[in-house]
């Protein structure tokens, strides 16, 4: 173990719940960023379809396009 020196300072009892808390509570400021800074993300979860974008292209300059 690379840091094993550090339970010689700070208890295991202590250490790993407060190492795991702040890894969740990281997990959930990020969960919440998402969820409050994007559209997408709201959408997504509700289970909303999502928007269907037809490409519309050119037919002459793809049908030239393919001839060369």
């Amino acid at each position: 173990m690379i840091y094993g020196k550090l339970w010689l300072v700070v208890k295991p009892s202590v250490g790993i719940p407060l190492f795991l808390g702040a890894v969740a509570v990281t997990s959930m400021a990020v969960h919440l960023a998402l969820l409050t800074n994007t559209t997408w993300v709201k959408q997504f979860l509700n289970g909303k379809a999502p928007v269907a974008v037809a490409a519309v292209a050119d037919a002459p300059a793809v049908a030239a396009a393919v001839k060369k």
